[in-house]
């Protein structure tokens, strides 16, 4: 069970009132007081990317200070609603603890006979089906942001067609139709159909990232991963052709080719 600091209270009051104070249409700053919930909303998703990055480079002082950041878009949102009168930071956190408690109730509720992790999963849907429909999106995607990165709406529009029994059972199946949409891909290509082109390249994608959510791998993670291989193979490049006065464009591909080849073999893969 998490400990609790007899000040933790103390901490929680403290930040509110200093984001109070930013915000003060006299004394605050300039900047943070001229602020809304649209102007800020970057913000939001730059910090969650600095904190999958401090995640992902076993960095605890970095997460620690980035799940602050984080931390601070939630009360800052949370402070700009509060003086609309749309909402405060307290209705934030009791929406979420009576959100977990809904969603949860192998755990909170006595009565409840679910205990396998497939019965778990199965209520989960259920309870997320019975919150749609209570909040009026009667459609099976409706609530999907349309404004989601692509990956990521891609990853939860299929999920949701399973979770409602459109989908292969095996994982070759979504094999075969990336297979398929190569071919469409190829067919585009040679007829020069600029539209059609970026049709197929999007429908393959699509399937791969499918295939991915087949295989329990986040395509998301899988790309970032691949980025980070690329990145470091040039980099690998660069300092080698450095090494004789060279520069990478001035490069012919048959050397930089070659070059990436030793890249792959000491960078160990």
């Amino acid at each position: 069970m998490i400990k609790i600091d007899k000040n933790a209270g103390e901490s929680f009051v403290k930040i509110l009132k200093i984001m109070s104070t930013l915000r003060d249409p006299k004394t605050g700053c300039e900047w943070d007081k001229d602020q809304d919930s649209n102007s800020i909303k970057s913000y939001c998703i730059e910090e969650a990317y600095e904190v999958v990055e401090a995640i992902e480079n076993n960095d605890n002082e970095a997460l620690c200070e980035e799940l602050g950041d984080l931390l601070f878009q939630v009360i800052f949102h949370s402070e700009i609603n509060n003086e609309k009168g749309n909402f405060n930071i307290i209705d934030v956190i009791d929406n979420l603890s009576k959100k977990l408690i809904r969603r949860h109730p192998h755990v909170f509720r006595k009565d409840s006979n679910i205990n396998s992790k497939k019965q778990i999963e199965k209520n989960w849907v259920n309870i997320k089906r019975q919150e749609r429909i209570t909040k009026g999106n009667n459609g099976m995607l409706g609530d999907i942001p349309k404004n989601f990165p692509a990956m990521l709406r891609s990853l939860k529009l299929q999920k949701r067609a399973s979770e409602n029994g459109f989908d292969w059972k095996n994982p070759n199946d979504t094999l075969k139709k990336i297979d398929e949409e190569k071919q469409e891909l190829e067919i585009a290509l040679i007829q020069q159909d600029i539209e059609e082109i970026e049709e197929e390249i999007g429908d393959l994608i699509f399937s791969v990232i499918n295939l991915s959510r087949k295989l329990k791998i986040d395509p998301e993670n899988a790309l970032r991963k691949t980025n980070n291989k690329f990145s470091a193979r040039i980099n690998y490049i660069e300092k080698e052709l450095q090494k004789e006065n060279k520069k990478f464009n001035q490069s012919n591909i048959v050397e930089l080719e070659k070059l990436w080849s030793q890249a792959k073999i000491d960078l160990n893969g």
